[in-house]
């Protein structure tokens, strides 16, 4: 089907990731108990490879002094049999070489004896010398020297002793002995020392493991046990969690989950009293609504059907008037938590409510005015909270002054109060005004309001540290005068 003239051909819309791309899934979150374990064995597994590495290092060089000291030995004991006879050197050979072979089971031994300018006197003159640097070294109280090299095509450890012969003098009163060894021996104790460090460290390793593990297991089960008791809370249960023997690292975090447990409870309990409130108070007013909408609508008469109209707009502003103010006392009860705290102008927020409420006190015949005793006057709250107050007294003054009434706000240093010169309120609905949904009966000439207006009035009063007092009557029997005040900040 070719697409409608003049009208671009529809196209599909793709998501950005591409047509046919599957979108990943956030991976789990790893558990604590692997995190614990990572944090525990990685580190150790490190520690004990280096620690198995210094301690094979340290079996070496010990081995080695050993082996070493063995050599020395062997240089010394062949030394200690050279001698010169008339000027020829000779060797005890059944003394010397029954010392080499007799105790070097595993190694093979070769020497030859030199002077000091590497001239050969005895032994096997292809066995390797030390290069002569000039310096000779000190080992085992004695001028020798150690070293590798390689004889015959195979690694050797040599060791070259300085000697200074003694009895009969000869030709060369300095010798210098070099006995060179197979690494047989040394290389199977050496992969002995290996093989057993690496075993220790192993088992060591494992136990370690084997503790850590049990130890995390057992480090996490009160966490386990506290999840437990959250789990089988009831819905409805938002009392402080104390679980016995939590260890103390969990208090904060048992401490922070309470809070939130308080501050959601109190939510919950708004909401609900405002559903309860809703439910209870709208009811009579929507019953009334339906009632006079049925009579109109089944009146024959036009003019009791106008009435009955008109009855039913009173009706819906008057179910409308509780709705704000239930929604006015649901914020008043949770405004410290849901804004901060500032510093307000009650000057100048009393000025401007009464400029908002101005011109609808003049259309219905009343007298509203302002009077400050000062320029400025600051107090700390929630500025949208202290217009509702001032708002509720001013329209309270007003709804129930009735025709011309005269209502004025004044100001001063520690207080802002609103005074009008209506029939006042009786001694015996004085106590009672405050209170929710609380409403004394009203004059043929007056209106009867909600009965919320002054309960949101003391409400955020107590919020904000002030104190609300109530004077009636004022003057010749008649007025009430409304003064909210900070003793403190007078």
């Amino acid at each position: 089907m070719s697409a409608a003239p003049g009208r671009p051909p529809a196209r599909s819309h793709r998501s950005l990731q591409g047509e046919g791309t599957p979108v990943s899934a956030p991976r789990p979150a790893a558990s604590l108990r692997r995190r614990l374990l990572a944090w525990l064995l990685l580190p150790l597994v490190l520690l004990i490879g280096l620690n198995a590495w210094w301690s094979y290092g340290r079996a070496v060089q010990v081995a080695n002094e050993a082996y070493d000291r063995s050599l020395y030995l062997a240089a010394r004991t062949l030394a200690e049999e050279l001698q010169w006879v008339n000027g020829q050197l000779k060797l005890d050979v059944l003394r010397g070489a029954g010392y080499l072979f007799e105790n070097h089971t595993g190694s093979r031994l070769f020497y030859r004896v030199d002077t000091p300018e590497a001239q050969w006197l005895a032994g096997n003159p292809a066995v390797p010398r030390l290069a002569n640097d000039g310096q000779i070294g000190v080992r085992f109280f004695a001028l020798v020297d150690f070293g590798d090299a390689a004889f015959r095509g195979e690694a050797v450890r040599l060791a070259q002793l300085t000697h200074v012969m003694e009895g009969e003098p000869g030709p060369h009163p300095v010798l210098t002995i070099t006995v060179v060894e197979t690494r047989e021996a040394r290389d199977q104790l050496i992969a002995q020392v290996l093989r057993d460090t690496l075993l220790g460290q192993a088992l060591l390793l494992l136990a370690m493991a084997l503790l850590v593990v049990a130890g995390v297991q057992r480090g996490i089960r009160p966490l386990e046990a506290f999840r437990r008791r959250l789990a089988q809370r009831e819905d409805d249960d938002f009392s402080a969690i104390d679980p016995p023997g939590v260890p103390r690292e969990l208090r904060p975090l048992i401490e922070t989950l309470n809070g939130y447990l308080a501050r959601l409870g109190r939510l919950i309990d708004i909401r609900k009293r405002f559903l309860d409130n809703a439910a209870h108070q709208l009811r009579t007013p929507l019953t009334i609504l339906k009632t006079q909408l049925t009579l109109a609508e089944r009146s024959d008469s036009d003019a009791e059907r106008r009435e009955l109209l008109t009855a039913a707009a009173h009706t819906t502003n008057a179910a409308v008037l509780l709705t704000e103010r239930l929604l006015a006392m649901t914020r008043a009860e949770h405004a410290s938590e849901m804004h901060s705290r500032d510093t307000v102008d009650l000057v100048a927020l009393a000025r401007q409510v009464t400029q908002e409420r101005l011109l609808d006190a003049h259309q219905r015949g009343d007298d509203l005015g302002f009077e400050a005793q000062l320029d400025r006057w600051e107090v700390q709250g929630l500025a949208l909270m202290l217009h509702e107050v001032l708002a509720n007294l001013i329209d309270n003054a007003l709804l129930h002054g009735g025709p011309g009434v005269r209502v004025t706000v004044r100001v001063g240093a520690g207080w802002v109060e609103v005074e009008d010169n209506g029939p006042g309120i009786a001694p015996e609905h004085q106590a009672h005004v405050f209170e929710r949904f609380y409403s004394a009966p009203a004059a043929p000439t007056q209106h009867r309001g909600s009965g919320l207006g002054l309960a949101i009035v003391r409400e955020i009063a107590l919020q904000h540290g002030a104190v609300m007092a109530l004077h009636s009557p004022v003057a010749d029997g008649r007025g009430t005068r409304m003064r909210l005040s900070w003793p403190d900040q007078a």
